[in-house]
């Protein structure tokens, strides 16, 4: 036999005998990620969605089955990661064969509930390299790439860099829909923090001479001496300073001392009272200033004129 029908023939025969190894490698793949995805399905129906995950994400691995792709992407929504269940199931709609998507009439649906659930975030920052984190997960540093998709819902931004006041803020992510924010970190070798704090909710702050906001305020202020000054209706004006550092956050708490109005006291000087009840007004005039009858009396019981009529405050 010539050489050459020798090799072709030796050829042949390593081609056949690949063919079957490659075969039989095939479906011994199948096979595990047929027991796999079993073992993904119990966990599932046990409650165990991480599980099910890891499972279903192996079994991915050994035979690229796109019914796979669905079942990571119910088993993420259990997790509540929203945006890679989003991504998963996408991934399911763009490469399953029509008749598997047909299985599944309720995708469209699906898809636009999560759709809901995600939110597309773009943090920038005036310093390069700062830390970005949202919910207390990293997003990598600045000047960021790529739009991040996070959980829709309230979420607390954190921007930091070696020399500058952290930068943290509480936002609210639209679902379906972006937000960019914009941090500006302040170093610290030329600024300082002051928080102005009341235990008067809303209580309006001016510091410098400029009205700010309501406490809590936190301002960003050059190092020194600054006037603080506070106001509330029904409240006297409280004033204070504070003394800031290059670098320093403070904190101070302000007080307000609450005015004295008519009703605060048991007895009524000269003038005129109205008593409105039951939608009759009852005027009583009291045209002489004397002095409260002696005896104990209840606080809160106005006495004179109006005795024996029984009215309190």
């Amino acid at each position: 036999m010539p050489p050459r029908r020798i090799v072709a023939l030796a050829l042949a025969a390593c081609v056949s005998l690949a063919s079957v190894s490659a075969r039989a490698d095939d479906a011994d793949a199948t096979a595990r990620a047929a027991e796999t995805k079993r073992k993904g399905d119990e966990a599932m129906d046990s409650g165990r969605p991480a599980e099910a995950l890891a499972a279903y994400s192996e079994a991915y691995a050994l035979t690229r089955d796109p019914a796979l792709l669905y079942n990571k992407g119910r088993a993420l929504q259990a997790l509540t990661e929203y945006p890679k269940a989003l991504e998963e199931l996408e991934a399911f709609d763009r490469s399953a064969p029509e008749d598997l998507r047909a299985r599944v009439p309720g995708l469209p649906a699906l898809l636009a509930e999560l759709r809901q659930k995600v939110s597309s975030v773009v943090i920038t920052c005036n310093v390069a390299g700062a830390t970005l984190r949202l919910r207390d997960r990293g997003l990598g540093v600045t000047p960021m790439g790529a739009p991040a998709k996070v959980n829709a819902g309230k979420a607390l931004v954190e921007v930091t860099a070696e020399g500058y006041f952290p930068y943290k803020r509480e936002i609210d992510l639209p679902g379906g829909g972006a937000v960019t924010i914009d941090a500006q970190l302040l170093a610290k070798s030329t600024t300082g923090i002051l928080v102005v704090r009341s235990p008067v909710a809303n209580a309006s702050v001016r510091i410098d001479g400029r009205a700010l906001g309501v406490v809590p305020y936190e301002a960003s202020l050059s190092p020194g001496s600054h006037a603080i000054e506070l106001r509330r209706d029904g409240y006297k004006t409280a004033q204070t300073s504070a003394v800031l550092g290059p670098g320093e956050r403070r904190e101070i708490d302000v007080p307000l001392e609450a005015e004295k109005g008519l009703l605060s006291r048991w007895w009524f000087w000269t003038g005129v009272g109205v008593v409105a009840a039951g939608g009759v007004a009852l005027a009583v005039a009291l045209t002489t200033e004397r002095e409260p009858d002696r005896g104990t009396v209840a606080p809160g019981v106005v006495v004179g004129g109006l005795r024996g009529a029984g009215f309190s405050f």
